[in-house]
């Protein structure tokens, strides 16, 4: 079977959506389906990856009012170079899903939309651009199937379109986490041998824009009394001279790493006592499976998916959404007691969330419209 994955974002920019992908398209070849992405081009970036799947590139285009056509135009080109695909799939839903969905009707074939969270939440642009939103609504209201990855995100979807459209077409399926991967040796990272990182630390890990709250947890962190124990943000992004300056008053008891991945990015995860995510939105939460595969609690808020990982006080501990009192109290908490309990519930929650155990949701989804 061939299937073409069409996504806006991809390696080697770093983030969840895009490791995400890039796991999927990898497990479903390891299972036996023909997988080819088409993926735009980063910007500032060449672009150029090893993957052992197809990868070809369309370039930014320069205009939400036509970036569907321009999509469609390389998704010619990828079926005359690599021959006709039996599905779509479109990561995100304006405006890769929107050119999945116009483009695999046009060839009488599936498509299957799957929004990520950032395209259809409240702050999405595209809310504020009338022709982008009608097509992203057009995407939802006539794909095949739409993959959700939590409850909340499907509530979004009923709210755009409504329970009439949204009626059996909404399949949850949850990303998925490689925890051999993350638990393989780290021993080489930078931080191995800096003695910054070896005391007691607490994680933030992610993109370093407003909706991950990492503000909240500097302020969080910074009520506490000084110990000991230090905060430690990894990630790169558009808040981050704001979060430095945040964090000024606390001199070395917060460090920034910047961006990290590989070696650097497993050394933390398997390091820090405990990861903080108080997201003021999260599609699904990558993040806390990568923690709880080093068997490592999770602190998150209430926000979308991360209910559905994180249970209160088995694998870690919830907080209501913005909620800084609240925050300071539970890390004032976890420092304090034993988490051995709480680690091994944690790396048995990863596993239940293997990518090979995701792969067989999509098949079985891929299979009933093919069928139909």
């Amino acid at each position: 079977m061939r299937i073409v994955h069409v996504t806006d974002t991809f390696l080697p920019k770093i983030g969840g959506a895009e490791i995400a992908i890039d796991q999927l398209v990898r497990a479903m070849n390891a299972a036996g389906e023909q997988c080819t992405v088409l993926a735009q081009s980063p910007r500032g970036m060449s672009g150029k990856i090893e993957t052992p799947y197809p990868l070809m590139r369309f370039p930014n285009p320069r205009s939400s009012l036509w970036a569907g056509w321009w999509i469609e135009q390389h998704l010619k080109r990828m079926e005359k170079r690599h021959g006709a695909a039996d599905l779509f799939i479109g990561h995100h839903a304006f405006p890769p899903g929107y050119a999945c969905v116009k483009y695999a009707a046009a060839r009488g074939v599936p498509s299957i939309v799957y929004p990520r969270g950032g395209d259809i939440y409240e702050v999405s642009r595209f809310r504020r651009k009338r022709l982008a939103w009608g097509k992203l609504t057009w995407a939802l209201t006539y794909a095949s199937a739409i993959v959700c990855a939590s409850a909340p995100m499907e509530q979004i979807v009923r709210e755009i379109i409504g329970d009439r459209a949204a009626e059996g077409r909404l399949e949850r399926i949850p990303n998925g986490v490689n925890t051999a991967d993350l638990m393989a040796d780290a021993s080489t990272s930078r931080f191995a041998g800096d003695a910054q990182f070896q005391v007691p630390f607490i994680l933030g890990l992610g993109r370093l824009i407003h909706r991950k709250g990492f503000h909240l947890l500097i302020e969080a962190f910074g009520s506490l009394p000084a110990s000991e124990w230090k905060l430690v943000i990894a990630g790169e992004g558009r808040e981050l001279d704001r979060l430095k300056k945040l964090a000024d008053p606390l001199g070395d008891r917060i460090l920034f790493t910047g961006l990290v991945k590989g070696v650097d990015k497993r050394w933390l995860l398997q390091h820090c006592r405990f990861m903080a995510a108080p997201s003021l939105e999260e599609s699904f939460g990558n993040v806390a499976l990568e923690s709880m595969a080093c068997g490592k609690p999770v602190i998150a808020s209430r926000a979308s998916g991360f209910a559905e990982i994180v249970r209160e006080e088995e694998n870690g501990r919830l907080v209501n959404v913005g909620d800084v009192a609240a925050l300071r109290d539970t890390i004032q908490s976890m420092c304090k007691i034993d988490l051995t309990a709480q680690s091994l519930a944690a790396h048995r929650t990863a596993e239940e969330f293997s990518w090979a155990a995701v792969t067989v949701k999509y098949r079985n989804l891929i299979h009933r419209l093919l069928s139909r």
